[in-house]
């Protein structure tokens, strides 16, 4: 049992190992970055990377998970506090972003262009489920934020999983685009305050909702008289 507990041990630590090389050369070379080009940085050949990752696509998928759970706990410890205001809690979960973010912004980067791009069909169903199963986490969260205010009387446009959609897409938009100017001025911070402006102008827009719907508004009066 000792041999096949230090194996495993020594299994994660070059798989570790593997990965931590792997982002090096990803923030130095990008997504054109090779599996040669990782193997020789992590000191490694090609075929022990194929050991542990079924291709480069899977190995940058990897990087996500641990951002991911990070992520699901920042976010769980802002649903329980329920009692907090809505553009509290709006804020609360712009810093669980950004924090999320600024731990380590190429795997954010990362995970934002995996969502659009093929790579998800390369790798392995394992690792698939493992990633979309954290994303579903996250954004089940964010919907629990919000549902107390969203999900009144049933009314159809007022989901909270679709602001938990819209959170997620604004701030990981955001992200790809502001970041994408620091190519053009790498002094300048562009990303803190357009999220600080877009998150406000959401926070406004939830609070308008939530009056609405607690003053009974023309808007709910309509959707229930066609549901009757």
């Amino acid at each position: 049992m000792a041999i096949h507990e230090r194996q495993l041990r020594d299994r994660e630590r070059r798989r570790q190992q593997i990965i931590a090389a792997s982002k090096r050369v990803f923030i130095s070379k990008g997504i054109k970055a090779t599996i040669k080009d990782i193997a020789e940085e992590a000191e490694l050949s090609p075929g022990t990377l194929y050991i542990y990752f079924k291709n480069k696509d899977e190995l940058y998928a990897s990087f996500s998970i641990r951002l991911l759970k990070h992520l699901n706990l920042r976010l769980q410890r802002v649903k329980e506090r329920s009692e907090m205001p809505i553009d509290q809690r709006v804020k609360a979960v712009q810093d669980a972003l950004s924090e999320s973010y600024e731990i380590d912004p190429p795997v954010f980067i990362a995970l934002s262009h995996l969502q659009a791009s093929e790579t998800l069909e390369n790798i392995s169903p394992d690792l698939l489920e493992q990633i979309m199963g954290l994303l579903r986490q996250s954004l089940d969260t964010l919907a629990g934020i919000f549902a107390n205010e969203m999900n009144n009387d049933g009314i159809p446009d007022r989901d909270p999983r679709k602001l938990a959609l819209i959170l997620w897409a604004l701030f990981s938009g955001l992200v790809l685009w502001e970041e994408s100017k620091r190519t053009l001025d790498p002094r300048k911070n562009f990303l803190k305050p357009t999220l600080d402006m877009a998150f406000e102008v959401l926070a406004r827009g939830i609070t308008h909702l939530n009056q609405d719907l607690q003053a009974d508004s023309p808007f709910v009066k309509a959707h229930s008289s066609l549901e009757h």
